[in-house]
């Protein structure tokens, strides 16, 4: 698998300019959230960022209690202490990820599926974080 970056985001010196919402399961229909600011020119990117970037969270996120993880493009300090994200079960260990957000607002939800495929690409391409 080829990126079409010339230099990865996590190697990047730049602000990050994306935040990163990891949901988890937290047993009994319960989520909790934690959001953290990322690098990228779009949320692919920053997904990556947030996977391999030193101080990331790409080892939680690769657990089996993970959700999904949603990217929002821009840095906004209340949004990121309080998401406006929800889950919701829909079949045992299925989950539906809704943001009640700005409809201008580009956000990018990843299921826990597309989150591992796309580490292990990342790990065969670069190697572990």
């Amino acid at each position: 698998m080829t990126f079409t970056w010339t230099t990865p985001p996590w190697l990047r010196i730049e602000d990050c300019t994306h935040m990163a919402t990891t949901l988890t399961d937290a047993g009994g229909g319960r989520i909790t959230v934690h959001s953290e600011s990322v690098r990228g020119d779009d949320a692919t990117e920053a997904l990556a960022d947030l996977l391999m970037g030193p101080g990331g969270t790409g080892s939680t996120v690769l657990r089996a209690h993970v959700v999904g993880v949603v990217i929002r493009r821009g840095i906004d300090l209340e949004w990121m202490f309080r998401p406006p994200v929800h889950a919701a079960v829909t079949s045992p260990g299925q989950w539906e990820i809704s943001v009640n957000d700005d409809p201008d607002a580009e956000v990018t939800t990843f299921n826990a599926s597309d989150i591992r495929s796309f580490a292990a690409r990342l790990h065969v391409a670069y190697g572990a974080a």
